[in-house]
C-alpha cells in the first residue's frame, strides 16, 4: 500500500529589507527593481529621507498608497518601479495625482530602463557591494580630516590619507553609511571620482 505524503507548501519568499541611514525602519523589497530604485536614492544627496507607508487602499481611482516615500526638501514622493512604464490617460493621471495631493503625496515612476541607465547603475551597485565592509577608526578619522579641506578625486585622497587598505572600497562602505557623498552620476567609479563630505 502506497502512502502519499502531502505535498510541501510553498513558503513566499522572504522579502529582502533594504537599510541605510536614510531609513527609518528596515524596507521589505520583494522587486529587485525596487532595491535598485532603493541603493540609487539611498546615494542621493537630494532624497533626504525614506520610509515605508502602509496604506490606505483608494478605491475610485483604484490605488494604492502603500509603499516606499522618498523625502526631498518639502516634498514626499510615492516611489512606484515598473518594467516600462504604464500607459495612462490624462484624466487617470488627473484623477490619481488628486489622489495623491489630498495625501501630501507626489509620484515618482521609474522603469527598467531609467534604473539600469549607466554610469549610475554600476556605480550603485558597485558601492552597495561595499556595504558592511570594515573602516578601521583610524581610517575613518584620516578620510574625515581630509576631506575638511573639501572636495577631492579618490587618488587625492590615497596621497593624503596614505590608508594601507583599499580606498576605493573604504569610501564606499562609508557611503553606504551616510558619512561621505560620490559623484557617480557622470562617471564611472573609479580613483578620479569625486568624494565629497557627508
Amino acid at each position: 500500500m502506497l502512502i502519499q505524503s502531502p505535498k510541501p507548501r510553498l513558503q513566499p519568499a522572504r522579502p529582502f529589507l533594504f537599510t541605510s541611514p536614510k531609513c527609518r525602519a528596515a524596507i521589505p523589497v520583494h522587486d529587485i527593481l525596487l532595491r535598485y530604485a532603493l541603493e540609487q536614492a539611498s546615494l542621493d544627496s537630494s532624497v533626504l529621507a525614506i520610509h515605508y507607508r502602509s496604506g490606505p487602499e483608494i478605491e475610485c481611482p483604484p490605488v494604492s498608497l502603500s509603499g516606499v516615500v522618498l523625502r526631498r526638501g518639502d516634498s514626499a514622493y510615492l516611489l512606484r518601479v515598473h518594467q516600462k512604464l504604464p500607459e495612462r490617460s490624462q484624466e487617470d493621471y488627473a484623477s490619481l495625482k488628486f489622489v495623491l495631493d489630498r495625501h501630501g503625496l507626489r509620484l515618482l515612476e521609474r522603469d527598467a530602463k531609467d534604473l539600469h541607465r549607466e554610469p549610475l547603475f554600476s556605480n550603485a551597485r558597485t558601492i552597495w557591494s561595499h556595504a558592511g565592509r570594515r573602516v578601521t577608526l583610524m581610517e575613518r578619522l584620516k578620510i574625515a580630516v581630509a576631506l575638511e579641506d573639501g572636495p577631492q578625486s579618490v587618488i587625492q585622497l590615497q596621497d593624503r590619507t596614505r590608508l594601507t587598505s583599499d580606498v576605493v572600497g573604504a569610501v564606499c562602505a562609508l557611503a553606504c553609511e551616510g558619512l561621505l557623498r560620490l559623484d557617480i552620476h557622470n562617471t564611472a567609479l573609479g580613483p578620479h571620482t569625486i568624494v565629497l563630505g557627508p
